[in-house]
């Protein structure tokens, strides 16, 4: 009996150990889904947003990265490193990094957010820049044929200006927009503005995606514009930002 109680104390110490550390480990693990969920729900408003950044940009439209999500992603980075150098919830939690990052991932969620829409939004007048419906219909003869076209280019206008009213779902919708623009430009060239033949080619060119050069910008127009009260209605632009 005395030789055997040794070895009993040894097994219910090894067992008492074996206890300890399930118990630390199930902690361990409740710890880490915290943090996990905690990130989740700022993940779950970041990633839609990293998504169409990517949609636009596969389509050739420029989305500038936001100062903040590059900040984010560098203490993402720092975080990851000391968690694979130590992984345990301690490591994560230690200082003010964690909810640091929290807090820049959702600052750069709203900063991408409006980066993309404003990308989206500043695409349209590549697509198309021609003026409005109302804005035609002010300088055209009141004929027949004009009405007809104007209501097509109503119609068309219509679609274009929905299509940019929020973000494309997919690459078939950001096709659809360029194609209203360019149903768009050709709806323009029907209008007969009865004006100087100077006056038709400016109010012509102004309907296209390149918009109309300074060249044809002549006196007869000018006085044209005067007279009609269109010489607020337009803007210069370099050709570079068009």
């Amino acid at each position: 009996m005395n030789t055997a109680l040794p070895a009993r104390v040894a097994a219910l110490r090894e067992r008492l150990n074996r206890l300890h550390q399930t118990g630390a480990d199930v902690a361990e693990a409740s710890e880490l889904e915290g943090l996990r969920a905690d990130l989740a729900v700022r993940a779950a408003r970041l990633v839609p947003q990293l998504e169409k950044g990517k949609l636009l940009g596969e389509a050739a439209i420029v989305v500038p990265e936001p100062a903040s999500l590059t900040e984010v992603r560098k203490k993402a980075l720092d975080i990851q490193a000391k968690f694979s150098a130590v992984p345990r919830a301690a490591t994560l939690k230690k200082g003010q990094a964690w909810r640091t990052m929290l807090e820049q991932i959702d600052t750069a969620g709203r900063d991408l957010a409006n980066t993309v829409m404003a990308a989206w939004k500043g695409h349209r007048s590549v697509v198309f820049a021609g003026e409005t419906p109302g804005a035609i219909e002010t300088k055209l003869a009141k004929t027949k044929a004009n009405t007809e076209a104007l209501r097509v280019y109503e119609a068309l206008y219509r679609q274009f200006k929905i299509a940019f009213d929020s973000l494309p779902a997919d690459r078939a919708a950001i096709e659809r927009a360029r194609r209203l623009g360019g149903e768009l430009e050709v709806a323009a060239r029907v209008f007969d503005f009865n004006v100087p033949a100077e006056v038709k080619s400016f109010l012509e060119a102004v309907q296209s995606v390149s918009g109309a050069p300074l060249g044809l910008l002549t006196p007869a127009v000018l006085e044209w514009l005067h007279e009609n009260g269109g010489t607020d209605g337009y803007r210069i632009r370099s050709a570079d930002r068009i």
